[in-house]
């Protein structure tokens, strides 16, 4: 059986310019279509092979392997950056407010256990500051500010503006004190110091070095080591000047 059918002659009146032409030409017809060859794609209608998907998988695998720890080293350093950042600002601007002001600025740093933390034993993660009256009365000049939920602020060995025993853990008022958020309310403890009217503070001048730590709570210090990667903030206690040190910076 032939797959095309005899050539056939036809007619085609075509116009061009206003002029009529008669155009022929043969035509061949396929007689029988399916007995055409159909033509395949195995580039097309080829899956990937079992080989080549565990293959990929591993290659993913190990990637991600490398990246993991990256990403999460360098997540770590952009909380701590963000919390170091935090507690200066606070610190400096109780300060500034003491001087500008002609007012006494406690500078509190907020001990709480979060909630969202398993397990948490309470750290300090906060810093709030407030105006003292002559009376007594104070009052916040800023909203509290929470460090991230992954950094705190060394309440140990490295901080002795939060551990030394002239630093007390105070209760806070309820009738008086702000609530924090996130459903702490009341449930926190606080150590604080003051900035006086001309910049000093009201720790102790002499035997003293004033400092605290900052760092990741999963970097935690093991005795006399610091952790890998921390902030440590020097406040001078006649000045209220402020030395700032941190490992690779």
């Amino acid at each position: 059986m032939h797959v095309l059918a005899p050539p056939r002659v036809e007619e085609e009146i075509q116009t061009c310019g206003g002029k009529r032409t008669r155009v022929r030409y043969q035509c061949l017809y396929i007689a029988n279509p399916a007995l055409l060859p159909m033509r395949t794609s195995s580039s097309r209608n080829r899956a990937f092979s079992l080989l080549e998907l565990i293959v990929v998988i591993l290659i993913i695998g190990i990637v991600a392997a490398f990246v993991t720890p990256a990403a999460s080293t360098i997540l770590r350093g952009s909380q701590l950056t963000q919390a170091t950042q935090v507690v200066t600002d606070q610190i400096v601007l109780g300060r500034q407010l003491a001087l500008t002001r002609n007012v006494a600025i406690e500078v509190r740093f907020i001990k709480y256990i979060d909630p969202e933390v398993p397990s948490d034993p309470g750290e300090f993660r906060a810093i709030q500051s407030f105006e003292v009256f002559e009376n007594g009365a104070s009052v916040p000049v800023d909203k509290p500010q929470l460090l991230p939920q992954s950094v705190v602020i060394n309440g140990g060995n490295f901080s002795t503006l939060l551990n030394d025993p002239a630093m007390k853990l105070v209760k806070p008022d309820k009738k008086k004190d702000p609530e924090l958020p996130r459903g702490i309310g009341h449930n926190y403890e606080y150590v604080a110091f003051r900035f006086n009217a001309d910049g000093s503070t009201s720790l102790a001048q002499t035997g003293t070095l004033w400092y605290l730590t900052v760092h990741n709570m999963n970097d935690k210090p093991t005795g006399s080591t610091p952790p890998a990667n921390f902030f440590t903030l020097q406040i001078d206690p006649i000045s209220g000047a402020t030395k700032s040190y941190r490992p690779g910076a």
